[in-house]
């Protein structure tokens, strides 16, 4: 038995169902921002590597056993695909939200951070702010960010959402969309100019402008 390619097949067997161009997750916002996620590779499934299975799994562990703690005591939420929410961004967008944890008057979203940030508000790092924010518009809830730790431990992180971030996240999604779709219907990706077979994603004037920076 290969322990770590039953893992590695486990996290991965997600990655298998196909992309949509104008639906897109909130958990990959700040993919998209930073240029993690760019449009050309929005259809390539690329693989997770061991490293990234190792510490998906930790926060897999974690929830699920928060999870069955909350179930056991009889405590009221939601979780799984029931908490699932749409947001639209104008006419083609739609912005998928899916929180952790949906309470009666607040949201959860957990986290297992490796690398320690301090634990308040203004601590919050920019890669959680653009779900947290998303969360936060699609249930109108307050929000909160659960941080797990070791021995098992949650604590709870109040985020304070934002009218400007709020806004960058809708430019941001806008942005990447419209890329994508020029990219997909054969034009260059930064001036959308018709393309032919042998320039690739940019055209020959947008390359030779590139190189010049």
């Amino acid at each position: 038995m290969n322990i770590k390619e039953i893992q590695s097949k486990y996290v991965n067997r997600e990655r298998e169902k196909g992309r949509e161009i104008g639906r897109y997750w909130s958990s990959e916002i700040n993919s998209i921002k930073g240029g993690y996620l760019k449009p050309k590779d929005f259809f390539v499934k690329k693989p997770i590597d061991q490293k990234g299975v190792g510490m998906i799994l930790t926060g897999i562990a974690m929830e699920d056993m928060q999870e069955k703690i909350w179930r056991t005591m009889k405590v009221d939420f939601k979780y799984g695909d029931e908490v699932k929410k749409e947001v639209k961004i104008g006419d083609e967008i739609t912005l998928v939200v899916k929180p952790d944890f949906v309470f009666e008057k607040f949201i959860l979203e957990t986290k297992y951070p490796f690398s320690l940030f301090p634990l308040t508000t203004k601590g919050i790092p920019a890669r959680y702010c653009y779900q947290l924010e998303a969360e936060y518009r699609a249930f109108n809830k307050p929000v909160y960010l659960g941080v797990f730790s070791i021995p098992f431990k949650l604590e709870l992180i109040p985020f304070i959402p934002s009218e400007k971030r709020w806004n960058n996240i809708k430019k941001i999604l806008t942005n990447f969309h419209q890329d994508l779709k020029a990219l997909q219907d054969g034009n260059c990706q930064e001036c959308g100019e018709p393309l032919n077979n042998a320039e690739g994603e940019l055209c020959l004037k947008c390359k030779v402008g590139e190189s010049n920076i």
